[in-house]
This record gives structure tokens, C-alpha cells and sequence, in this order.
């Protein structure tokens, strides 16, 4: 089972669906199921969920907000039998917005009894339904509840809520309403959509010379692109269950056909190689690994680097010559540099002195080209999968590199 994020099922002996789940990592969330030592550690209810499971499918998907969003359209849909009320006798939670209404308002409840109303969900835990509520809500405000005056309420001095402006603006009003439309489109699990509506309106700002309107909507996008780095639909998944790896096959093709001595081959290997100092202090280097396109953060290694000044290119010949030496770890099909042309020739030629020929492809951060080791720089379009994949590992790295890193300097300051 994989590590990646997706949903899983759990099936009785006659093949039916008891149970649906949403994992950030399927492998640990599934596993935890089954690896209590005492059984009486489990809720009664988990307990007898667990002495009925026989079989286990899974679906893995992009993004932990797929998993969110896919589980609460399968258990609408299925209703599976331990996922249909809790405990307590109540329904799972529903986000419910007025759509109707003048001015609607987006909240959480139990049952649709509401037929001014749209529902999402259900949402099988509270906490899952309030992260994603308080995400959103940063980048589209909403009212969640009954405002009886034109005060400004407390979120609104936040910057989470339109009130009072939106009961007496009809300009605020329009505003909010397309708020309103890009949180439903969001939910329903069209993030492109919401995406496009977003650049176009920044650039109409810009055009308008609204500087500082078209910050604010590129801001929103930033972290949109954050939460999810791919965009799929819960139906994107039920009309094709192999939708992340076909996704993944088309990102390490695309990179073989822009790299010349590449060739395609399954279980492809990449490996991303950054650096992390403080003015030359406190080195450390990570390797993050792909297999098939997906993260193994189980093959992830940091080094403590011996090179003890703010010379990049010794650091990267550290690293690889001591990853190099290590044969009893697979050697990759590709390595990613974070960096230009400099760091591209400093890695090669730490290759060649390993008597290896692994080729070796830098990504630049500012213009996000790609450095070949033959000089040539490629170009690709933000959207190209070849870009998303090696974007993906190279943001891995570099976060992986500076978690050890920042944990050196913890140690050497409590020292």
C-alpha cells in the first residue's frame, strides 16, 4: 500500500462496504488498524469494524483536499453501514450554504432540512469540515451566522467575514456573491474553474492598474496552488481509479522526452539533491527520492556536511560523492539540482569522478527553466506534468534540507 495520500474501504466477508476513510499517508493510516498489540485499546465501535474487515481497496489520489473531498462524495454515496451516524445517534457534518438567500451564509450542520440550501459532504469528523471551513475562508470570507445590527463583528476586523458592508452595498453584495460561487465550485471539486476565475480577475486588476487588488487575488492563488498542487474532481477519480498513476506515467515520460539519454523505464527513479546553511554554518544537504513519480520518503537521507563555508558547489560534491558511495542504495535513472548551470557542471563532474554516468538536470527557481547537462535550457509550460513532477521534488528537498537544518540550530543555540 502506498505512502501517498487517498482513500481506502473496508469490506466484510460478503464483500460489503462497511467502512470509508480519507489518509494522508494510506500505508500508515491503514496499517494503524491493525497493528494494536492489545485489541482492547480500540473504541468498541472501531473494535468490531476491525474483527469484520476481510478485504481493503484503496485509491490513492494528488492531494490530501482530493482525499477530503472523494471521501465525502463516496459516503454520500454509499452511505457505507459505520459510516452512516456516529455514536452519539448524530448525523456526520454537513457544510450547508444558503444559496438562496440575498446574502447567504455558510455553515455546519447536521441533517438537510434547509431547501434554500446547497449541501457538501457529509464530512465524517468536525475537525476535518472546520480546517477546511478556515482555509477557505481566508480566501473567500463568508457570514456563518445571523448578524441583528451593522456592527462590525469581530471576524470581520479579521478579515473572515463581509459584514455589515454586504447588507446595504450592492457592489459589496455582487463581490460577495462570487466569493460564494468560487467556495461551492471549490467544494464541489472544481479548483480549475475556480482558478481561471481567479487569474482573470487579478489580470483585469493589473490592467486597471489595481496593484494592490491583483497582490491580494495572487495571494489567493499561492495558496491554493499550496493546499492542492494538482486539480481533480471526486468524479475525476470514479471515472478512472488509475488517475494518479496515469498522471504520474505522463509526468516521468515527459521528462525522459526533454532530457536526451534518458530513457523511460518502470520503477524510474529520480533524485533531487538540496542545500541548507546559515552564511556557511551548520551545512546539511537531503536526497528526496521518487519511484514512479511518487515521493518514498522512507529512501529520504540528510547529511551533516563536513564543507563549513558558503560554497555551494563543495557542498554538492559532498553530497553526491557520499551518496555515490553508498551501492547498496539503488543509483537513480536522473538527479534534480536545485540550481542553474554552475550547480548542474559541479554535480556531473562528482558523477563522473564516481566512474558513474547518471545524468543530471538542474531547475532554476527564479524562471523555472531547466538546465541540461549538454548547455541547453529548457522551457516548459507551467502546466507541462515534466515541470510538476520535478518542481514537486525540488520543493521536497529544499524542505527537507531546512527541517534538518533548522534543527541543528536548534541544538546548537540550546548548547
Amino acid at each position: 500500500m502506498p505512502i501517498s495520500s487517498g482513500v481506502y474501504f473496508f469490506l466484510n466477508k460478503r464483500r460489503e462496504l462497511l467502512y470509508i476513510g480519507k489518509a494522508k499517508s494510506l500505508a500508515e493510516r491503514v496499517s494503524s488498524y491493525f497493528r494494536v498489540v492489545n485489541r482492547e485499546q480500540l473504541l468498541p465501535r472501531t473494535r468490531i469494524l476491525v474483527s469484520q474487515v476481510k478485504e481493503i481497496f484503496y485509491l490513492p489520489v494528488a492531494s490530501e483536499v482530493d482525499a477530503l473531498l472523494l471521501e465525502a462524495n463516496f459516503i454520500r454515496k454509499f452511505a457505507p453501514k459505520y459510516n452512516v451516524s456516529l455514536k452519539d445517534g448524530k448525523n456526520y457534518p454537513l457544510i450547508e450554504i444558503t444559496v438562496k438567500e440575498a446574502v447567504p451564509m455558510v455553515k455546519i450542520v447536521r441533517r438537510e432540512e434547509n431547501p434554500r440550501a446547497l449541501y457538501f459532504g457529509p464530512y465524517p469528523t468536525g475537525s476535518d469540515i472546520r480546517s477546511l471551513l478556515r482555509f477557505l475562508r481566508r480566501l473567500f470570507p463568508f457570514i456563518s451566522e445571523y448578524h441583528y445590527s451593522q456592527k462590525t463583528c469581530l471576524r470581520s476586523h479579521l478579515g473572515l467575514c463581509p459584514c455589515p458592508r454586504v447588507f446595504n452595498d450592492n457592489k459589496a453584495r455582487q463581490n460577495y456573491r462570487q466569493d460564494i460561487n468560487n467556495l461551492m465550485d471549490f467544494l464541489s471539486g472544481r479548483r480549475e474553474t475556480v482558478q481561471k476565475r481567479l487569474r482573470q480577475e487579478m489580470n483585469l486588476a493589473a490592467k486597471d492598474q489595481l496593484f494592490e487588488e491583483a497582490e491580494k487575488i495572487k495571494w489567493k492563488l499561492s495558496q491554493i496552488n499550496f493546499l492542492t498542487s494538482e486539480v481533480h474532481s471526486p468524479w475525476d477519480y470514479e471515472s478512472n481509479p488509475n488517475l494518479l498513476a496515469d498522471s504520474r506515467e505522463r509526468e516521468i515520460k515527459g521528462i525522459c522526452e526533454v532530457i536526451p539519454g534518458v530513457k523511460y523505464i518502470p520503477d524510474f527513479r529520480l533524485e533531487c539533491y538540496d542545500i541548507a546553511h546559515l552564511s556557511g554554518k551548520l551545512t546539511t544537504g537531503s536526497m528526496v527520492v521518487s519511484v514512479n513519480g511518487e515521493l518514498e520518503n522512507r529512501l529520504y537521507r540528510h547529511f551533516r556536511m563536513k564543507v563549513n563555508n558558503a560554497d555551494d558547489f563543495a557542498a554538492i560534491t559532498e553530497v553526491l560523492q557520499r551518496r555515490l558511495g553508498h551501492p547498496e542504495w539503488p543509483f537513480p535513472d536522473l538527479i534534480i539540482i536545485d540550481g542553474g548551470a554552475g550547480q548542474v557542471t559541479t554535480a556531473v563532474k562528482a558523477v563522473r569522478a564516481s566512474n558513474l554516468n547518471i545524468p543530471v538536470i538542474g531547475l532554476a527557481k527564479r524562471a523555472e527553466e531547466i538546465f541540461r547537462q549538454d548547455g541547453q535550457i529548457v522551457r516548459l509550460d507551467r502546466k507541462d506534468p515534466a515541470l510538476k513532477q520535478i518542481q514537486r521534488l525540488r520543493d521536497e528537498a529544499h524542505r527537507f534540507s531546512r527541517r534538518y537544518h533548522f534543527l541543528l540550530r536548534k541544538r546548537s543555540m540550546l548548547k
